[in-house]
């Protein structure tokens, strides 16, 4: 798998974080793994698939094998906001292979803050079909909540956003922080309803120039998309990503990891961009 999709929810979803993780995943059964589903449904061998549930942190998982036909017990355990769930898609022909897999967990202990997260396969990351179709499942995903933050990134699998490791924040202070400070950009980006106000809204974000597409969220915040493919989010463009979003991201002069050698930033302190 070589794409990472990301979204964090708080307490502000107007539906509640149950409805959230319904959402989240009934797109991604109906939109993203499509493909998938209707492969196993053909009961040929070729995919299968297992949805879970953990109520608690430390409960023995609760298994719905099949995701198709059990997506309606699945939904139903989701809406009373467990702990954790996952939905896995694997080949089961000769090596098992994982096609694509969506999980879900409480990022903080108390269960304010909760991550949601996708990989999957993009044979054509230069395809602007394909990349069109990651950014509405995130749009589809997130309508009937108000994100903190949400990503797509291309081979960067880490949970940690490009600025909390070159800022060296810790992910706990950017969690808690991520509706006063934008927590990173990347080829596609959420920004939550109170901080794309502070840029002027999507209108403003759209007069910038700076990305392909601009979409309000129905229930608050704006879904930025940079390039029309993921091959397309060149520097350059990562740099007018930057100067549009610089006003919202958090202080700091950005210094490389080592230990994480692949994170794409500009090499800007937000606080001087004028």
């Amino acid at each position: 798998m070589n794409v990472y999709i990301e979204a964090v929810f708080d307490t502000a979803a107007p539906d509640g974080p149950g409805e959230s993780l319904v959402h989240w995943f009934r797109a991604a059964r109906v939109a993203l793994f499509r493909d998938l589903v209707e492969a196993e449904a053909a009961k040929d061998g070729e995919v299968v698939s297992e949805a879970q549930i953990v109520q608690h942190i430390d409960d023995s998982p609760r298994r719905f094998p099949c995701v198709g036909e059990t997506c309606g017990q699945f939904e139903e355990a989701l809406a009373g906001f467990p702990w954790g769930a996952g939905m896995t898609f694997l080949s089961d022909r000769g090596e098992l292979r994982d096609l694509g897999r969506t999980s879900s967990y409480h990022a903080l202990g108390e269960g304010s803050v909760w991550r949601a997260s996708a990989a999957v396969t993009v044979d054509s990351p230069g395809d602007a079909e394909s990349c069109a179709a990651l950014v509405d499942f995130l749009q589809a995903a997130l309508e009937t909540s108000n994100p903190t933050f949400g990503r797509i990134e291309w081979r960067n699998f880490n949970e940690l956003t490009n600025l909390d490791a070159v800022l060296r924040r810790k992910k706990r202070t950017s969690l808690r922080e991520s509706r006063r400070f934008l927590r990173g950009y990347a080829w596609a980006t959420v920004c939550p309803a109170e901080l794309s106000a502070r840029l002027g809204g999507a209108a403003a974000l759209e007069r910038s120039g700076a990305f392909h597409r601009v979409l309000p969220l129905r229930a608050g915040g704006v879904l930025l998309q940079a390039s029309d493919t993921l091959t397309g989010y060149t520097d350059q463009v990562m740099l007018r990503v930057f100067e549009a979003l610089a006003p919202v991201l958090p202080p700091g002069e950005p210094r490389p990891d080592p230990a994480f050698p692949y994170m794409r930033f500009v090499p800007r302190d937000a606080a001087g961009v004028r």
